[in-house]
């Protein structure tokens, strides 16, 4: 399951609006006719999820209906000021299977490829076909759980809450952002090159057993502390700038 995640996402937005709210005040209430066009493109969007039986699309377009109501009762200048918090809701929706077999699967060969340079740069022999590695003493399959889409989808969420209350600029927040795929297909190449070692040396049963689930979590602190210290450096530098 890729998106169980996806459930905090809207008190998230919640807490992004609510942190805005003295900004909100001040910005005058002009209701807009032009955002009735959004809502209607919703409903088109709507529709086109039904024929195509693509539910992530129809989530969207709820959202899309969201921010139209938005502009038809408050104004340009109120949605402009939640473009952030709405776009974030769609960190809600799951994956719909085509794009989510699509995704996972590029993340899968990607992963394995970078799995199997980390263990040749420690002197063992692998062989990869496909998505599996083998060393001379244990081979394993990159799976779709393992493919790192899950701890993409759950980073990305992490990073953009980090980059909104954190960071102001919008090329700091767009930078947190872009970071974000690579580490997340980093973090879990450094895991599935640690259960192969693991299976090398000491067998299949120490690196598939309690610890193969204990890294996962493992792998989602060590995104997120990459995050934080990027974050952090932002945060220094602007701070020596402005002084």
């Amino acid at each position: 399951m890729y998106d169980a995640h996806g459930a905090l996402a809207p008190f998230l937005a919640g807490g992004m609006i609510f942190a805005r709210r003295r900004t909100l005040a001040t910005l005058p209430c002009a209701p807009d006719a032009r955002g009735l066009w959004l809502v209607g493109a919703s409903i088109v969007i709507l529709l086109t999820a039904l024929l195509m039986n693509f539910n992530m699309l129809g989530g969207a377009a709820l959202i899309v209906a969201l921010a139209g109501m938005i502009w038809t009762l408050c104004g340009a200048a109120v949605l402009r000021s939640l473009t952030f918090p709405i776009a974030f809701l769609l960190l809600m929706l799951p994956l719909n299977y085509p794009l989510e077999v699509v995704l996972g699967f590029r993340l899968r060969f990607l992963a394995t490829q970078l799995s199997t340079l980390f263990i040749s740069w420690v002197g063992i022999p692998v062989e990869v076909q496909g998505t599996v590695i083998s060393t001379p003493h244990f081979t394993v399959a990159i799976e779709s759980p393992c493919s790192g889409l899950k701890t993409l989808s759950a980073l990305m969420l992490a990073g953009m809450t980090q980059a909104y209350f954190l960071h102001k600029r919008w090329w700091e927040r767009g930078a947190i952002l872009l970071l974000v795929p690579p580490v997340a297909l980093l973090v879990n190449a450094m895991r599935n090159t640690a259960i192969v070692l693991i299976g090398h040396y000491y067998g299949e049963s120490a690196a598939m057993g309690w610890l193969h689930g204990f890294s996962g979590v493992m792998t989602f602190l060590l995104a997120m502390i990459i995050l934080i210290i990027f974050s952090e450096v932002l945060l220094w530098r602007q701070k020596s700038t402005s002084a």
